[in-house]
């Protein structure tokens, strides 16, 4: 597989430092690759559209292995990355000057002699084209990991032969790859693609919110993640919303119900007011029923007020007292606790036992009664002047 990794050649105040040789050719020391680190591709440039961003890791021990560090003697050095690899057809057309091969580790870094004998070449160094970038060919290892310095990666860099140098505008591996012994503090670290890969990268239009948007197949790739992530993130949002709307209905109903609990908790409590009125009122259904069914003739001990007043009633009903409702005997109760004047044949007569199913007395008790309100009214006025 075939590999363009960009490093920095220093910045134009350093051109000093290189020599220049009587023929006007330009001679550089340059750290031309390093090992160990882990550098960013797209999917599509190492054969995985499916993923948008790949990160590969430079083996050190694939960089700096004897038969690497071989490759990097007498290749050519070009101005941008040509087409195809350098050959022997080839090299007039694209050779701006050749590498030598005093090929030395130095740290993490390749470092290489560069003669550089091409005029439009010597001018771009000279006027600020500043970064090297490596076509090598190499395996990709294709299982996960993670570097010694903690990096994640998706795949490893194996058997690696380097086809050329060539020096381009903008660079993937960074400053510290470079001419000279100085690092420029303002060269930062560049991990874009070289014009010719951009050039290269086959573009395709997608619908962003709405907007036709001209990407990469790896972009659209991306994109689309992101797009149905959203989706299912708002699908999941609704279904929250909903569900909080519910569960805050759910709650305002309990708290009504906890209100009027509360209200029905606060009208059972019993005051001493409302004890003195409970007490008194049971001891008035006390008394009435000794009253009507005799003093000791019933028992209260125990029994309810609605039960108190059937046993007094019983007492003067007797079975016909079993029929009765509530309601029934709660009135006959009423009548026969009612205070009567004193001499009264119908109260007599009631308080006597009068039996509901016996018309004869009823009529007999009626006419004694209305009879002697007669004689009292006619004798009425001679008792008044006595």
């Amino acid at each position: 597989m075939r590999f363009f990794d960009t490093i920095g050649l220093g910045q134009a105040a350093e051109v000093s430092s290189m020599r220049e040789t009587r023929n006007g050719s330009l001679v550089v020391h340059a750290r031309a690759a390093r090992g160990g680190n882990v550098q960013d591709y797209l999917g599509q440039e190492v054969g995985r559209p499916d993923m948008a961003v790949v990160r590969v890791y430079r083996d050190a021990d694939e960089i700096f292995h004897k038969d690497s560090l071989k490759t990097f003697g007498h290749k050519a050095v070009t101005l941008d990355h040509p087409s195809e690899p350098v050959t022997s057809r080839t090299w007039k057309d694209v050779a701006r000057g050749h590498t030598g091969d005093e090929v030395l580790r130095d740290g993490e870094f390749v470092k290489i002699p560069m003669l550089v004998a091409d005029q439009a070449a010597i001018d771009a160094v000279k006027g600020g084209k500043r970064e090297l970038s490596v076509g090598y060919q190499c395996d990709l290892d294709w299982t996960p990991g993670t570097s010694p310095n903690g990096e994640a990666y998706d795949a490893r860099q194996i058997k690696i032969t380097v086809d050329h140098v060539a020096i381009v505008d903008r660079g993937r591996a960074g400053p510290d790859c470079r001419i000279g012994d100085q690092r420029p503090s303002d060269v930062r670290t560049m991990r874009a693609l070289s014009t010719i890969q951009r050039d290269t990268v086959p573009m395709k239009m997608h619908t962003v919110d709405g907007h036709s948007v001209e990407m990469s197949d790896a972009a659209i790739i991306a994109v689309s993640g992101l797009q149905s992530r959203v989706g299912t993130l708002t699908a999941d949002n609704l279904k929250l919303t909903t569900d909080v709307n519910a569960l805050r209905a759910a709650s305002e109903t309990k708290d009504g119900e906890i209100a009027a609990l509360k209200q029905k908790l606060a009208d059972a409590e019993m005051t001493p007011a409302k004890l003195s009125a409970a007490v008194a009122a049971r001891a008035k259904v006390i008394g009435d029923a000794e009253k009507i069914a005799g003093a000791g003739k019933i028992t209260v001990d125990g029994k309810s007020d609605a039960e108190i007043r059937r046993a007094a009633v019983a007492v003067k009903l007797g079975d016909a007292a079993t029929a009765l409702s509530d309601q029934a005997v709660e009135g006959a109760f009423a009548a026969y606790a009612a205070d009567s004047r004193p001499g009264d044949p119908l109260a007599a007569t009631i308080a006597g036992g009068l039996q509901a199913n016996d018309a004869n007395s009823l009529l007999a008790a009626r006419d004694k009664a209305k009879a002697d309100r007669n004689a009292r009214l006619a004798s009425a006025h001679r008792q008044t002047a006595a």
